[in-house]
């Protein structure tokens, strides 16, 4: 069976917006406070990822020893990455368990797990206190927060997919990426008042650990929230976009997307050490950089999934794609041509609003073509492998690139590609739907 295929005769092809089946009662919207308590791991997986780049300067200078120029801060960024490295396992693990015992029991234990991570990395001694098991023990809390956050994915989103409505099911997916992006939003916030009200000496002392302590603080109350949460695992499918097996071919089409948006989503995030590091602004314009950035990306979320659930899927994602792939490279180049904090926040906001529309609708796509009993796994699996793959190398790789280079176009080298990426996936997925047309509901 082909994703398109559908169980009833009410169809409409996938990809085309989700008409809501009147012969079936929709699904009990959880209340706000439930629903904060279910994205809630999402915001804190990248506040505290935000927190680990806005802070690696001084994490190097304190966790690990002084070698050559550069190779501390590289060392950081590396664990970084080695967080997202671990974020396939912690799908594979959790993934299957969300399918197996449910969603609820399932989010309780990542989150539980995030926190300690988080209050681990805050309290951690020095290099210069307990030697060489400070850079170790940082590198295991980061193993452990990025096996935390692996594994949230695909309980989370088969929560929110299998609790919503079908005709608000694009918005309401929709909202785990917003609180990614909350996240950050939150993240720089934090770090730009520690940058403004701290001393560079007083931020390498304990500036740092103050973020990642407020990050593990907001833990005990989330938690209670999602340990009242129904379980959805054995809840009934409705609507017309009822997928019972998977095609694996539109489940790849749909994972590129989700590489093309996570690719821009990982650059956009570098942009902060971009900015201190290359293009020498103060640390806290670049703080004013990201949180412009997220604050931009919050509301291409928010638009992409309220037009993909009107309009059609496909129609907007080709459409944010097409344009993000032809402009994103000579933007970039005008924002940072001027020198100004201004015009390369523009660039960036403009540039992160043409990837994250595509992002929440691709994001959907995925989720809708998996079927319920695999989609916490497949979901999470799928996603924990690309993000480390993004998320992990791409900070790494375009450090590397303009050291060597001095070519400092390389992001907007990177916008292009997800672009790209973007719109070959929607193409994939309007021809697999395509294919599929008039064969008939499967019952």
């Amino acid at each position: 069976m082909n994703y398109s295929d559908l169980q009833d005769n009410n169809t409409v092809p996938l990809g085309e917006g989700c008409l809501h089946d009147q012969n079936h009662a929709p699904q009990h919207l959880p209340t706000p406070k439930q629903f904060v308590a279910v994205i809630s791991g999402n915001a804190l997986e990248f506040y505290d990822f935000l927190s680990f780049s806005f802070f690696a300067v001084n994490v190097s200078r304190v966790m690990f020893p002084a070698g050559a120029p550069g190779s501390a801060l590289l060392l950081t960024l590396m664990t970084a990455g080695a967080g997202f490295g671990a974020r396939p396992l912690g799908a594979v693990l959790f993934g299957l368990l969300g399918d197996r015992i449910g969603r609820r029991p399932t989010m309780l234990a990542t989150f539980a797990l995030m926190g300690v991570s988080a209050l681990g990395l805050a309290l951690t001694p020095s290099y210069a206190a307990i030697g060489v098991w400070a850079p170790v023990l940082v590198v295991v809390f980061r193993l452990l927060q990025g096996l935390a956050a692996g594994g949230d994915v695909g309980p989370t989103t088969a929560f929110l997919a299998e609790s919503s409505p079908p005709e608000k099911r694009g918005m309401l997916i929709a909202l785990q990426l917003v609180a990614m992006r909350i996240g950050v939003l939150a993240s720089g916030t934090v770090g730009l008042v520690l940058a403004s009200v701290l001393s560079p000496a007083q931020l390498d002392a304990y500036g740092w650990r103050i973020a990642f302590a407020i990050g593990a603080g907001i833990v005990p109350l989330a938690f209670i929230l999602r340990r009242r949460l129904d379980e959805t695992l054995h809840l009934p499918e409705v609507g017309p976009n009822v997928v019972i097996e998977l095609d694996v071919r539109a489940y790849a089409a749909a994972l590129l997307g989700v590489c093309g948006f996570l690719l821009a989503g990982a650059t956009g995030d570098f942009l902060f050490v971009y900015a201190v590091t290359f293009l020498k602004i103060p640390v806290t314009n670049g703080y004013v950089l990201q949180m412009a950035a997220a604050a931009t990306q919050i509301a291409g979320l928010l638009g992409g999934g309220w037009l993909g659930d009107r309009i059609g899927r496909q129609k907007v994602n080709f459409a944010a794609a097409l344009l993000a792939a032809v402009v994103s490279l000579p933007l970039f180049r005008w924002g940072i041509a001027g020198g100004t904090l201004g015009q390369l926040a523009l660039a960036a906001a403009l540039l992160l609003l043409m990837a994250t529309v595509s992002a929440a609708v691709s994001y959907a796509a995925l989720v809708e073509i998996t079927p319920k009993r695999h989609r916490a796994g497949l979901v999470g699996i799928g996603y924990g492998v690309v993000v480390a793959l993004t998320f992990g190398f791409t900070p790494v790789l375009l450090t590397r690139y303009m050291a060597r280079t001095g070519d400092l176009a390389a992001p907007g080298y990177a916008f292009v590609v997800a672009g790209v990426l973007l719109m070959i996936s929607s193409v994939l997925l309007g021809k697999r739907n395509a294919s599929t047309l008039g064969k008939g509901a499967k019952r």
